[in-house]
């Protein structure tokens, strides 16, 4: 299994959303950095507070991206012997990585579908073994292996 090339491309797909984040947040950061004394109209102090809001929103989603990212990092160099938080599950269909949420793509023909261990397609596969059939959306697929 391709398990490192996998993991990798998430890690390019993360770095890109953090890149986007850090330029939201610069942008929200610079709306709520109006000069306050040029600042009379009770309509712009609302924005200003807006974007001050919005700023640490999405302060803290790139604090998270960035926990997601170390983790990726870390998972380069992990093994799992069962399906849980960072494993690679490959089946007949699909490659499936259970950890953060990026969009898919394709790798060697087969889609790569990566989500959190929230999500409700982790319940279904937790715990399964090597030749068990799982629901994955509306599909019934096979795992081949994991790791």
């Amino acid at each position: 299994m391709k398990r490192v090339d996998i993991i990798t491309i998430i890690i390019e797909e993360q770095k890109v959303v953090i890149d986007s984040l850090k330029q939201t947040v610069e942008r929200y950061k610079i709306a709520s950095d109006l000069d306050e004394e040029s600042t009379h109209d009770p309509e712009d102090f609302s924005q200003q507070t807006q974007a001050k809001d919005m700023q640490l929103r999405y302060e803290n989603t790139l604090k998270e991206a960035n926990q997601s990212l170390a983790f990726l990092e870390n998972e380069l160099k992990e093994k799992h012997d069962k399906i849980e938080k960072g494993t690679l599950v490959e089946t007949d269909q699909n490659y499936l990585f259970v950890g953060i949420s990026v969009p898919p793509f394709q790798f060697e023909k087969k889609d790569v579908i990566a989500f959190s261990d929230h999500a409700p397609v982790f319940q279904n596969i937790k715990g399964k073994s090597k030749g068990d059939k799982v629901e994955v959306g509306a599909k019934s697929v096979q795992i081949i292996d994991f790791s």
